[in-house]
């Protein structure tokens, strides 16, 4: 072999290794990190320093729908990437069962292409277990130091997994609602005078309740730096609804009616090489668009034997640079994204456990309520008036008539495959 021969075989060697090391980076499988802060406030969050960090750190949805206004139906619909409505878990006493046939969890896709799936969750009663390697929850304990459970739980998970292994780990945070139901539930019903006429003193009261959320947040996302987990890993940070504190009478906190002080939430994507940094995207988006987005971001492709998923990627709006402009201005003209809530008391003034019984549709701008038991409609101008205190459903007679038809396209979506 001549010297010549020898310095072309090495480049082609060297060629192919480099060729090797690029595809497998942008090949890599990230882990998925999610993070649910059970009952957190949109229009709080802004308080504490964590949630602007997380926001430095990668993409803001600002503007995010939940299908409803409590923890097992709003879950299942994330980790099916469907209305509770099509999932067939959209009612309290749905509670231990799985969704319907031909419904795909996230765990199970994950699980499917090769991810380690473990979580930890309030109550096992409330998530399908489909999917996960490994499931805990923390319903027994009294006093859960969460910060610890969920230190231990990403330690155990690189111990367990195999050494290359992606995984997905699921860690929910509730002391929110065990805080509210101690301080609330446990002490008012949905009409005492003395709980709503203080509503200062209860906003106050749950914003040490989030701000212990947001210290938990802090530690456990500098666990995750600290173990370089966020260089290959995607981080998500969500509500999976927020929390009311007497804004209505009928409702102490969340689960009864649709307003935007239990449905509207967050999310934080963190992951710079696919989710750009410091970047807020204030236009309507949906709990049930985290599902899809993870899938996208994954590479792993929707299986088209199983029930259509209703989400849409949310990567879509980063790509569009004039997006938060444009859509807004035109949602305001009843366009744009909508999105559907609906819920069934448990107690409040129409009780429906068994299904819902109060839905809503809205966009940026509008928003339809229809409540079934009383069987009447409530239209607010959600620019005019963010906290839904002047019904305009006399008012504005057509834009009622348009946003049932929206309602019911949804309604009518849901029983498709």
């Amino acid at each position: 072999m001549t010297f010549s021969n020898a310095i072309t075989i090495y480049r082609h060697q060297f060629a192919k290794i480099f060729l090797t090391l690029i595809l497998y980076y942008f090949m890599q499988k990230f882990n998925v990190i999610l993070i649910v802060i059970d009952g957190g406030r949109v229009d709080r969050i802004s308080k504490f320093p964590i949630f602007q960090k997380l926001q430095k750190d990668g993409t803001f949805f600002s503007h995010t729908i939940t299908n409803a206004p409590y923890t097992l139906v709003s879950m299942n619909s994330i980790f099916t990437g469907m209305y509770g409505r099509k999932n067939g878990i959209n009612a309290y006493y749905h509670m231990f069962q799985d969704p319907k046939p031909g419904c795909k969890t996230l765990a199970e896709y994950l699980s499917e292409n090769g991810w380690y799936t473990c979580g930890d969750v309030m109550r096992l009663s409330l998530i399908s277990q489909k999917g996960f390697k490994k499931i805990t929850s923390q319903e027994d304990l009294n006093d859960p130091d969460f910060l610890k459970i969920h230190s231990e739980i990403i330690d155990q998970i690189k111990k367990d997994k195999n050494p290359d292994q992606p995984f997905f780990a699921y860690l929910h945070y509730s002391k929110i609602h065990h805080s509210i139901k101690e301080n609330v539930f446990d002490k008012y019903d949905d009409f005492s005078e003395e709980y709503f006429s203080n509503k200062d003193q209860n906003l106050k009261n749950y914003d040490t309740y989030l701000e212990e959320a947001s210290d938990y947040l802090e530690k456990i996302y500098q666990k995750i730096l600290n173990d370089n987990l966020d260089s290959n890993s995607i981080i998500i940070v969500i509500a999976d609804h927020g929390m009311g504190v007497g804004e209505k009478i009928g409702e102490r906190a969340y689960g009864i009616f649709t307003y935007d002080y239990s449905i509207r939430t967050f999310a934080y994507f963190i992951q710079p090489k696919i989710f750009p940094q410091g970047t807020e995207i204030s236009v309507l988006t949906k709990t049930i668009d985290i599902m899809p987005t993870i899938l996208n971001a994954l590479e792993i492709p929707e299986e088209t034997s199983c029930l259509k998923i209703q989400g849409k990627n949310l990567l879509e709006y980063i790509n569009n640079s004039n997006n938060s402009v444009k859509s807004n201005s035109d949602q305001n003209e009843l366009s744009g994204r909508f999105a559907f809530s609906e819920t069934g008391g448990v107690e409040g003034p129409w009780p429906s456990p068994e299904e819902p019984n109060v839905m809503c549709i809205r966009n940026f701008k509008w928003k339809l309520i229809h409540n079934l038991t009383p069987d009447n409609w409530e239209l607010y101008d959600l620019e005019k008036d963010p906290h839904e205190n002047e019904n305009l459903v006399d008012s504005f007679p057509n834009i009622v008539v348009k946003l049932k038809l929206k309602m019911s396209e949804i309604e009518k979506s849901c029983h498709e495959n």
